[in-house]
């Protein structure tokens, strides 16, 4: 992934989460540790992403239904056309939150890679702490939840 993506927002780990859970679900992948997203939390994020448009991403519907591949798979898509498209950002990493919050390792890997590499490119502590956060979540030895019924 050699795109990054440009936010004016910094990330707000440090906020408590009821704070945070006020910003607009879009945007909570940039923000939310692990521990934020509970049931309301995950049906808010549910409905946001049931409530778009159709993106032009590979497996879109299926990553809307909490499809922890296709979201990895939209998301990636997103994160390379990013400078082209950042529309499609929001709402392809959203989807990778949801599917991390339902205990998806992969989702948490990849929300642990993004967060890092936003990191180390503008020295965010910030950012750090949720990739530390989301590296935690998705570790060796940690059980993968069911997956959803659809």
């Amino acid at each position: 992934m050699t795109s990054d993506f440009d936010s004016s927002r910094p990330h707000a780990a440090a906020v408590p989460a009821p704070a945070c859970l006020a910003e607009a679900p879009l945007t909570w992948w940039r923000s939310l540790p692990p521990g934020a997203l509970d049931l309301a939390a995950q049906r808010r994020l549910r409905a946001a992403l049931l409530a778009l448009p159709p993106l032009p991403l590979p497996g879109w519907a299926e990553a809307c239904q909490a499809d922890p591949a296709a979201a990895v798979r939209a998301a990636l898509t997103a994160l390379a056309h990013a400078a082209a498209r950042p529309e499609h950002l929001e709402p392809a990493m959203t989807a990778v939150l949801l599917c991390a919050a339902l205990g998806d390792p992969a989702c948490a890997d990849l929300l642990a890679h993004v967060h890092g590499r936003r990191a180390r490119r503008r020295a965010d502590l910030d950012a750090l702490r949720l990739a530390h956060g989301w590296r935690r979540r998705s570790g060796p030895g940690r059980p993968a939840a069911p997956a959803p019924a659809r």
